[in-house]
């Protein structure tokens, strides 16, 4: 219940907890904490008086919570979308919830909750009169995650969560990296020793154990640079396997919604997303953590040589990062331009594949072809965009490492000649090649930024995918207790979002155990949204719907959905054999199962035809089958579980009149021991039902058997005899009986 008011202050009641604290507790439990006025009181030493804004940042920060306060404008509060809900402060110090806001830019609206209301009293109220009770304070408040808390949602945390759960190949990485940094002195003073020892003294005993102590060095190194890849690439591999199984476990368990609203090229295309995620943090962010390393033992000695020097080094690293810093805002606008028009073209891409059949029937390869110019021309222009911006900064980045190591260089060489001391030129060698073992640790570093924000546009993409939230009934908590068959609707009211209408308007029936429904109508009737409801594939609906006397909300949706199998009018088989497509519901179903169902389902008939028989190899869209073949896999499909409850939403509209004719004759026996609830438009496949549901504009219009319904129902026997004129009554024409006036 909403209701539109205009507030003048909220009073605090006595007997009732401090309206800052009700609101901390509401905030916390939509980030998943459970907290209680109470336990914030006697944790903090507070009293029941209102809390001032200090006390309410202190009982935040030290309950899991991370929280600031801020004085904000209107237009302030309305770029707050992605931080919502929040706490507002009103002038008389109480506090309320700012839900969400609602409307457009010119008549925004408030979402407020009082704490100390029912969570249903919401309070709606325009933007002048919000502002005359608020005092511009804002309170936002998140959870405070540990690093290694993998319970976090899907970010850059989430993902090091993960990367902390292996420590010890961490710890290990990290050994082999500190000992590769120290071997890096090896050659530099090896040279070092050469001109200032060997060449100018001519003593062949120190160069030759110099050589000695070399060779091993460069064995060592070479084993210690072995082991590092290795656990690098292991590590890589467990993080890919913990990532693309955590994402695809996510991404199943989102509603049907999401997947009719959203296009599928767009979805494969932020879960790709995730292999750049990867790649950052296991390639460009740990190879330039392991690399910086060497920076331990190097500086120092640089230091050591040339304090000058290393400064100057150090300066153009500087230039370096602020120059990447500057650009950075450019560069990420011309990225994220980029991405968006080929999630475009992707998504493109794979409705054009998949429906190249209708492509090729309507000649419409011409058409298909100037939108794929169209849209490449646009990814084009936005990668040409990004690659000169990109091509800008890379201009002067490279002029920059040039003179991060010629210029201190220049000036170590300017030093040798004005002291004139040959000792001098080994040390200038040395710190020349410690300046360059130095810069690329340090370029990959201001390089990191612009990969950085790469790798976060990344996490926002699929972020914005995983953490949807998931479909009810999956917290494997539910009622799991074997179903028998007997459904009942009351009431039940359902929209679809966006629809003006309901697909469903207070519809109530009931479908005894082992009773065999059929349902009709025209599309738009509702007929299928009432199968859709009953799989709970939706569960916004008013009303209750029952099986074995159960809410279906209150059912495990796995096993519910295990126990209610379905056959649609168009199916997608799985690429692989028959019998691996029949056995998809049951892989411990033996060979023997497989045959049974497919018998029941009148496959059996075409399978024993194939020259490989169940072994035939079902290509990518089961194109090597027919419409109708197809349609009777997919029963044997449904058969193979033995479902108490089987739904055959138009299932042999696909079939020709001889291979429905070999279903239907199968009826009665697929009907044995189950509920059965068919949708056809086909008439003559509901004839033997026990039942007949008649359906228009989403209500109930009639419930009956054949006989009854085709005397007394305008709805019915008007189809029925348009669907066989041969059997219109003598006298009887169209003028007699009114005509179907259902509406989609």
């Amino acid at each position: 219940m909403t209701k539109h008011l205009s507030l003048v202050g909220a009073p605090s009641v006595e007997g009732l907890p401090p309206s800052g604290l009700a609101c901390l507790v509401i905030v916390a439990r939509q980030h998943g904490l459970h907290l209680t006025p109470t336990q914030l009181i006697q944790d903090n030493l507070l009293g029941d008086q209102e809390v001032t804004l200090p006390e309410l940042l202190k009982c935040a920060n030290t309950s899991g919570m991370t929280a600031k306060a801020v004085t904000l404008d209107w237009k302030g509060l309305s770029h707050l979308k992605r931080a919502l809900p929040v706490i507002v402060r009103l002038r008389d110090g109480s506090h309320m919830v700012l839900l969400r806001l609602e409307g457009d830019e010119d008549s925004t609206r408030v979402v407020l909750q009082d704490p100390n209301a029912s969570e249903d009293a919401l309070l709606v109220i325009d933007q002048p009169r919000f502002e005359d009770i608020w005092s511009g304070d804002v309170v936002m408040a998140k959870r405070d995650y540990e690093i290694s808390d993998e319970t976090q949602p899907f970010s850059f945390g989430f993902v090091t969560a993960l990367l902390f759960r292996e420590r010890r190949i961490l710890r290990d990485v990290a050994i082999a990296a500190l000992i590769l940094g120290f071997m890096g002195l090896g050659p530099i003073m090896f040279w070092r020793l050469l001109s200032d020892k060997v060449i100018f003294y001519k003593a062949y005993n120190t160069f030759y154990v110099l050589c000695i102590a070399m060779f091993v060095l460069i064995l060592f190194e070479a084993a210690f640079t072995f082991l590092r890849q290795y656990l690098v690439q292991r590590l890589t591999a467990r993080l890919d396997v913990k990532l693309s199984t955590y994402v695809f476990e996510k991404v199943l368990n989102l509603p049907i919604d999401y997947f009719e609203q959203n296009p599928v090229g767009l979805i494969s295309r932020d879960i790709r997303e995730v292999f750049r995620i990867r790649g950052f943090l296991t390639g460009q962010l740990f190879g330039t953590i392991l690399d910086s390393t060497t920076l331990f033992f190097f500086l120092p000695v640089m230091f050591f040589f040339s304090p000058i020097m290393t400064l100057m080094v150090l300066a153009f690293a500087g230039i370096i990062v602020t120059w990447l810093i500057l650009m950075l805002p450019a560069y990420r606008k011309k990225s994220s331009a980029t991405l968006a028009a080929e999630g475009v073209q992707g998504a493109f891409l794979i409705q054009s594949l998949n429906g190249m059949r209708t492509i090729k029937s309507l000649a419409l390869d011409t058409r298909q072809r100037h939108m794929w110019d169209v849209l490449v021309a646009r990814v084009a222009k936005a990668r040409l965009a990004e690659g000169l911006t990109g091509t800008a900064i890379q201009t002067v980045v490279k002029p920059l490492e040039r003179l991060a190591v010629s210029a201190p260089y220049a000036f170590g060489v300017y030093l040798a000649v004005s002291s004139g001391d040959p000792v001098y030129v080994g040390a200038l060698f040395a710190f020349l090649m410690l300046s360059q073992r130095v810069a690329g640790p340090l370029m990959q570093m201001a390089q990191l930024i612009n990969q950085y924000d790469e790798a976060r546009t990344a996490v926002t993409i699929v972020g914005r995918l995983v953490n949807q939230p998931p479909e009810e009934g999956r917290s494997g908590h539910g009622v799991r207790v074997p179903l028998k068959g007997h459904i009942e609707f009351s009431g039940v009211t359902f929209k679809y979002k966006g629809a003006v209408s309901p697909a469903l308007n207070n519809i109530s029936f009931e479908i005894p155990l082992g009773t065999t429904l059929g349902v009709m109508g025209k599309s738009g009737s509702g007929k299928t949204t009432i199968t859709r409801l009953l799989q709970r594939l939706h569960s916004d609906y008013g009303g209750l719907i029952k099986v074995d006397g159960v809410d279906v909300r209150e059912y495990d949706v796995d096993h519910l959905r295990r126990n209610v199998g379905v056959v649609l009018q168009e199916n997608f088989l799985f690429s692989g054999t028959i019998r691996e497509n029949i056995a998809a519901a049951k892989p411990d179903a033996t060979f023997d199962d497989v045959v049974r169902a497919a018998r029941l389902a009148g496959a059996e008939e075409f399978i024993d035809k194939l020259p490989r028989g169940y072994e035939t190899y079902i290509y990518e869209g089961s194109t090597n089958l027919s419409g109708g073949q197809r349609q009777r896999l997919a029963i044997a499909r449904a058969l193979i579980v033995n479902p108490p409850i089987l739904i055959l939403d138009e299932a042999t509209s696909a079939l020709d009149a001889e291979s429905e004719t070999i279903v239907n004759a199968n009826i009665s026996r697929i009907a044995q021991g189950r509920t059965l609830i068919i949708i056809s438009h086909r008439l003559s496949s509901l004839t033997k039902a026990d039942a007949i549901l008649v359906l228009n504009r989403g209500v109930v219009n009639d419930i009956g058997r054949h006989d009854e319904l085709l005397e007394r129902n305008d709805i019915y026997s008007s189809l029925w005899y348009q669907q066989n004129t041969h059997l219109v009554p003598a006298g009887r024409t169209e003028k007699n009986f009114r005509s179907p006036t259902l509406v989609s």
